[in-house]
Order: structure tokens, then C-alpha cells, then sequence
């Protein structure tokens, strides 16, 4: 254990997550999280540092059964915490289809990203498969538990870097604490640029999911 936490970042990430589905094909989310790094193995400096705060928006219609087509936006300030990283801005278009069978379910999710920086723009898809399922019954009910467990694979381009692979795999517990509001705690793994010299990261997430 040593070993690998003197060669992986570590950090946390608390998310606050709101989503509206009003009786239509449409719904909204919106979200709010901070990333702090806890572990940084490039430095001897202190750990602890807070990185970003973001702000996203997803807009989805209901294209079909199970399906979903999505748009959304991202804003990670930096510039209040980590002045020198520079800020980002994100659009994001996404497909959706997630189907139940028993208990379980399935999602396969793919995304394609253009990432706006002030001196470079990355173009990145990314596809997740998921599974998860409640630990009492077939459906997910007040005071219950679920599980969760995604991979998901990442591919970066740029003008100025050279391309980017990206592995993540994530396990989580989520609580039905009432009809409004989920809590979940997750952990991803992160295996980053496989093609130019990889890298570990860890997070920690740590989430609030109202709905409304």
C-alpha cells in the first residue's frame, strides 16, 4: 500500500447534484463540485489543495424507450484557487440508453466533448458501460441501499499534445434517504495516458442528488 500511494494522486470531490423531470420528454440536471487533491506525488510541498470549482448543465430529451439524448455545458473555474491551470469551458453532446432487467440495470453511455482552454482546444469521446442495482427487491425504496460499478474509456486529441487514453473504473454506495434526496459515496480509479508515459489518479466523491 506504500508502494502505491507514493505513485498515485489522491483526492476528494464533493458534488452536489440537482435534476428537475418535469411530465415531459425533457429534464434538467445541474451541478456543483469542488476537487481537492489531497495526495500529490510531483511535489514535496503540502498535499492538500483545493483545484477547481465547476459548474455543469445537462438538457436531455427522451428519444425513445430507455434512451436519452443529451446537451450540456461546464464552467471549472480555476482562477479563485489554482490561478496559474487557467479555467476551462466544456460542451459536451451525449447518448444515453439504460435498461432495467430484474433488478439490475445496464447503461451504456457515449460522449463526445470539445474542451475550451485560453491557449488550446481538446476534442475527446468517451463511452461508460454501467450496472447498477438496489440491495433489497427489485426496485430502490425509502432507507435502501444500491450498488454501482462503471468502466469507462477516454480518448483525447489536440494541435499541441500528442493523443490521450484514458481508463476509469468506479464502485459506489448510494442511501435512499428520502423521495428527494440520494446519498452516494464512489470511488474511481483512474489509468491515464496509456500512449505517453501513464499515470494514477484516485478520487474520492462524496454526493448530495436532489430531485426536484
Amino acid at each position: 500500500m506504500s508502494v502505491f500511494s507514493q505513485k498515485t494522486d489522491i483526492y476528494w470531490q464533493p458534488e452536489v447534484v440537482f435534476n428537475y423531470s418535469p411530465p415531459s420528454r425533457w429534464s434538467f440536471n445541474f451541478e456543483l463540485t469542488n476537487r481537492n487533491l489531497l495526495n500529490n506525488t510531483q511535489s514535496a510541498a503540502s498535499s492538500f489543495k483545493e483545484e477547481h470549482l465547476e459548474f455543469s448543465h445537462f438538457t436531455s430529451y427522451e428519444s425513445g424507450f430507455y434512451s436519452k439524448l443529451s446537451l450540456g455545458v461546464r464552467y471549472r473555474n480555476r482562477d479563485w484557487l489554482d490561478p496559474e491551470r487557467g479555467n476551462e469551458f466544456r460542451l459536451t453532446q451525449q447518448y444515453n440508453y439504460s435498461k432495467p432487467y430484474n433488478q439490475l440495470r445496464l447503461g451504456h453511455r457515449v460522449r463526445i466533448e470539445q474542451r475550451f482552454y485560453e491557449n488550446e482546444t481538446v476534442f475527446r469521446t468517451r463511452y461508460r458501460l454501467s450496472a447498477d442495482l438496489p440491495l433489497q427487491g427489485l426496485t430502490l425504496n425509502l432507507y435502501e441501499f444500491y450498488v454501482l460499478i462503471t468502466t469507462e474509456v477516454l480518448y483525447s486529441l489536440s494541435a499541441k499534445t500528442a493523443p490521450e487514453l484514458d481508463q476509469r473504473f468506479t464502485t459506489g454506495l448510494g442511501y435512499q434517504l428520502t423521495n428527494s434526496l440520494t446519498l452516494q459515496v464512489s470511488i474511481e480509479y483512474r489509468h491515464e495516458n496509456y500512449l505517453n508515459g501513464a499515470s494514477r489518479r484516485v478520487f474520492g466523491y462524496t454526493s448530495a442528488i436532489f430531485k426536484l
